[in-house]
């Protein structure tokens, strides 16, 4: 019986990663020349943040400080929150709704940073959530565990009650290590992309049918 779920957020549950990748895009463009392959990022997407920044530089061979890489998440950060509004994929609302309704707890487990989260996301939408754990709550990002023990941690619901929703494969890994059942959304990326999950759905309404 599942008594938790727990949520990617990007790609996931809001249609926003062409956003993000356009954002980055513009910033690295704009402050350091870099510019960055969109297949790459999403398959990449759910690396902490200040790990993805590096990866971006060592690819094009360019030394960066951890100073320069926090005032880029910055400079990111405040780009998209100017330039894009938070888009749900359909029927979100509505299966949050259909879960609560049956007193399952939820929880997002992202990479975002908790600035760019906790300023984007709508106060009505955030309080559904028992719990928002964000790529500044854990030393490690995906495909480390680390996010989601946390997760299981604070839900103190054992992990074979619990489900996990991702898009990228890095989160999938994430979940699984942390031997959680884990369900991929073709929201960003081809099924081909997703096979270690433990099953693939085409829509979120399909939640529905395995819970």
């Amino acid at each position: 019986m599942i008594k938790a779920i727990f949520f990617d957020l990007d790609g996931t549950l809001i249609k926003s990663m062409d956003d993000h990748f356009y954002s980055w895009n513009y910033i690295l463009n704009k402050y350091q020349n870099i510019s960055i392959d969109k297949n790459f990022f999403f398959l990449t997407e759910g690396t902490k943040l200040q790990v993805l920044v590096k990866k971006f530089f060592i690819n094009k061979n360019i030394k960066c400080t951890s100073e320069e890489i926090e005032q880029l998440i910055f400079l990111k950060d405040q780009y998209y929150k100017s330039n894009f509004k938070v888009r749900f994929y359909p029927k979100v609302k509505n299966l949050i709704k259909f879960l609560l309704k049956k007193n399952i707890l939820l929880y997002i487990v992202t990479s975002g940073s908790k600035r760019r989260v906790f300023r984007t996301l709508p106060k009505n939408f955030i309080n559904l959530f028992e719990n928002i754990i964000t790529g500044d709550d854990c030393k490690k990002g995906k495909p480390f565990p680390d996010q989601y023990l946390t997760a299981l941690k604070l839900s103190k619901i054992d992990r074979k009650n619990c489900l996990v929703l991702e898009n990228a494969p890095l989160g999938i890994i994430s979940a699984k290590k942390a031997k959680i059942k884990t369900i991929a959304i073709t929201n960003t990326l081809a099924s081909k992309y997703l096979y270690k999950a433990d099953k693939i759905i085409k829509s979120i309404e399909e939640l529905k049918k395995i819970i």
